[in-house]
């Protein structure tokens, strides 16, 4: 096996088709799940032993490189290639590969996915095959180019054909090994290493495949963007995630609003099992306990105002642990630039005055329209904070920086603490006064993007972004899911424990290509899925996983779940526990109309 402890990231390109979000930030620091896309990439790489990394940039360069620096924050080494002058893929590679003798990485540095470069290096053929190639499942080859295949090898492309005319349906990932002296056939100057490397080597049977079963979605446009912040799910090591810090509003509840009894037992049911909660807001203490704690049973923390007031409940009481509160001149001195503001852009609030101008002692919020505005109306007046962008320069021009942080939280919201008092600092104190490990905590919110309130957050710990209070219940569910499996070592190693004194059934299931089993329910057994062959998805609740082989998942009694096989067909070891029976099945959905 070769060392492949070297790695090209290409992320030049203007990302145009990403428009507006790209006329502030390059592509490559647009946040998915509170992380940079360029992140999850250079965090996947170093997870699998790679130690140098060369990013080739281009527009927005400064930012890249002031971001990422020199990649000691990830324990491994970052240089730069800066392209003075598009180059396409072929040319950027070549110059920025220009050192290089040995075989390394190549990956597009737009695409979100999860390879196992470790496999990957110990199935590359080397000089028999010196290109590989990874490839990835998709049913839409209309809109990709598609690889013919010849055992493991890939002989041709074909760009975009009619489904019944593909010769297969897999297509490039976006990631490969590459060994530099194939660079030599591209010409010098602008190039495309596709067009004029991978189509010609590839005909001479050069470009060995590696499958790609798991995770991977392109964020070339929005629409795909959106999806990949849906969907992909970033590489955090749940099991160690015992402390989990949610934002409010449109997090854990509709703006304002009490959060819902499903949302109260979810998250109660979670306290009991031992798991720590706070709730970070730009709220006061008082309406943080009508929102939360009138309905969460079992201790939780309160952090008010963005973190500067932390309260902690328990036995429904509310002990106040610290309050870091605004001094007089600093209070009158953001009142008069919020009362400049709302002069000056005519923000007319759909309540009173006092609702939509709030001093909450250590922040002073804006609520547009006001505070208690109904929830509908809010969601309507500035769903993509277009007037708070301008609201916000406007502030920067009436307070000094240095001194106040303003930033847009809230459905119609912008918040003012002082410099530093952002949702970053809020975790750091809180976790440094309860003595919690940074390591043991997931953020939730639903606005991680830069300029947002929630994004802060993630500059110290692991954040999960949602759409709405569901998508965080969805999310707790499957950290409560995985964990449900016990891990014991011994002095001659470990066992993982699922149940305990209860019957078992074994079973083999092989699910044909492109089937789904009913979405069913049991009263009376619990499962363990084994995949053994194959790629299979499950649903669990609502949640959805992709398990590759040897990957396993527990489905507890009562849960509603579902097993699809990916692509080809799967084989899976079904361990049930507790009485089995074939009646113990609660349809609800079926594809072969089964009741």
């Amino acid at each position: 096996m070769v060392v492949l402890d070297t790695a090209i990231i290409l992320a030049g390109g203007l990302g145009s088709r990403l428009r507006p979000l790209t006329e502030a930030i390059p592509k490559p620091l647009i946040p998915v799940h509170g992380k940079p896309i360029l992140e999850h990439t250079i965090k996947q790489l170093s997870k699998h032993g790679v130690k140098n990394i060369i990013i080739s940039v281009g527009y927005k360069a400064q930012q890249i490189m002031g971001y990422f620096g020199d990649g000691s924050r990830w324990s491994l080494k970052i240089s730069y290639f800066v392209e003075s002058e598009p180059l396409g893929t072929g040319g950027a590679v070549k110059l920025a590969a220009r050192e290089l003798r040995e075989p390394f990485l190549l990956v597009w540095g737009d695409n979100l996915m999860d390879i196992n470069y470790s496999q990957m290096k110990k199935d590359f053929p080397g000089n028999n095959a010196p290109i590989m190639m990874a490839l990835t499942h998709r049913e839409d080859v209309e809109n990709f180019g598609v690889a013919r295949l010849e055992q493991n090898k890939i002989a041709a492309f074909v760009e975009k054909p009619k489904r019944e005319d593909a010769p297969s349906t897999f297509i490039n990932a976006g990631a490969f090994i590459i060994n530099p002296s194939c660079l030599r056939i591209l010409p010098d100057g602008r190039s495309s290493i596709e067009k004029d490397c991978f189509e010609k080597l590839a005909l001479l049977g050069e470009i060995s495949a590696f499958i790609h079963s798991g995770q991977w979605f392109p964020t070339d446009t929005l629409e795909k963007y959106y999806h990949a912040n849906a969907y992909f799910r970033p590489d955090i090591d749940l099991k160690e995630k015992k402390v989990i810090i949610a934002d409010v509003d449109d997090t854990v509840c509709d703006s304002c609003q009490q959060i819902s009894p499903e949302m109260a037992e979810q998250i109660s049911h979670m306290v009991q099992k031992g798991y720590e909660f706070a709730f970070i807001s730009g709220t006061k203490i008082d309406d943080l306990l009508k929102m939360i704690s009138s309905r969460v049973k079992g201790k939780h923390h309160l952090l008010a105002t963005t973190g500067t007031h932390y309260a902690m409940v328990e036995n429904d009481k509310a002990e106040v642990k610290y309050a870091l509160l605004f001094s007089e001149e600093e209070q009158k001195e953001v009142m008069l630039a919020f009362e400049k503001l709302i002069s000056y852009f005519d923000i007319r609030p759909a309540t009173s005055k006092e609702d939509q101008l709030q001093d909450r002692g250590s922040q002073i919020t804006l609520s547009a329209i006001g505070r208690n505005a109904p929830p509908e109306l809010k969601k309507k007046y500035d769903p993509d904070a277009s007037k708070r962008k301008l609201w916000v320069e406007f502030l920067k021009q009436h307070l000094d920086e240095t001194k106040y942080d303003i930033k847009i939280g809230g459905t119609t919201s912008i918040d003012v603490t002082r410099g530093g008092s952002d949702k970053e600092q809020g975790i750091r104190k809180f976790a440094e006064h309860n003595a919690f490990s940074l390591n043991s905590i997931l953020f939730f919110g639903d606005k991680i993007f830069p300029g947002g309130n929630d994004f802060p957050a993630t500059k110290i710990v692991d954040c999960i972004q949602v759409k709405s209070p569901h998508d965080t219940i969805r999310e707790l569910r499957k950290i409560e899911i995985l964990n449900d499996i016990i891990n014991i070592k011994k002095p001659w190693g470990n066992f993982e424990q699922f149940t305990h004194n209860t019957a078992s059934t074994v079973k083999i299931l092989e699910i044909a290509p492109n089937s789904r089993l009913s979405l069913q329910s049991h009263r009376h057994r619990e499962e363990l899925w084994v995949v053994l062959d194959g790629s299979a998805a499950a649903e669990i609740d609502g949640v959805k996983f992709l398990l590759n082989r040897g990957e396993r998942i527990f489905v507890r009694k009562g849960a509603k779940h579902r097993l699809y096989s990916v692509g080809d067909k799967v084989r899976l070891l079904e361990i049930s526990f507790g009485a089995f029976d074939e009646e113990d099945i609660v349809r609800y959905e079926d594809d072969f109309g089964r009741s």
